[in-house]
């Protein structure tokens, strides 16, 4: 029967074990040395899952810079938000200012102007609309207003062309990047992307100053 290393908790067969047995303990042996094997990055992920205390290797060290990063905090890594990009259902993202969370895009559309306030309660789902207001008749409208139409319709629209609104609503256009007219002002559609909370983001910091 095999017995453990002190430290690594590698199998160590004994000398009666069967093939079958033996064949076992150098598969989890060599699984067990991959887990814990160092790996070397050029930049802290944007995507995978890492425990607490993962520490990755930087593959080019210079003076002054890092041995590598240690995470922080069990979680996921994902990319930062950003501004009107466009997201497919499944992509996740994490805020530019932490809050120790990511969430994952659960309707696919085009991020919007300004980012959103991330809420931190579990599954909770949002529309990526932040400063938006709803469409008004007669309103100076300036370069990189957001609006949404008076009855929903699932996108969002920028000023493109500042100026007033007309003294009714615009038929608004729904195919992504088209250019809606109103009256003096001048819209662009997008489709609204809508956000899921979806666990801990992870969090790496340099370690092993060189220099």
């Amino acid at each position: 029967m095999s017995t453990e290393s002190n430290k690594l908790k590698l199998k160590i067969p004994s000398i009666t074990d069967e093939v079958e047995n033996f064949i076992r303990d150098m598969g989890y042996n060599f699984n067990l040395l991959d887990f814990i094997s160092d790996d070397y990055v050029s930049a802290t992920p944007t995507s995978g899952d890492f425990p607490r205390a993962k520490r990755l290797y930087n593959t080019s060290p210079v003076y002054d810079g890092y041995i590598g990063w240690v995470n922080v905090r069990t979680g996921k890594a994902a990319p930062y938000w950003q501004q009107l990009k466009s997201y497919t259902v499944g992509d996740y993202i994490i805020p530019r200012v932490d809050n120790g969370h990511v969430f994952i895009c659960v309707q696919s559309g085009t991020s919007g102007f300004t980012e959103p306030i991330f809420p931190v309660s579990t599954d909770v789902q949002f529309n990526d609309t932040r400063l938006a207001s709803t469409w008004a008749a007669t309103t100076q409208y300036k370069k990189n207003d957001i609006v949404l139409p008076t009855v929903d319709n699932g996108r969002f629209y920028i000023c493109i062309q500042a100026g007033e609104s007309g003294n009714t609503e615009p038929p608004w256009q729904t195919v992504d990047g088209a250019t809606t007219y109103d009256k003096n002002a001048s819209w662009a559609t997008y489709r609204i992307t809508r956000w899921k909370e979806a666990g801990s983001a992870v969090l790496f910091y340099p370690f092993g100053k060189i220099g």
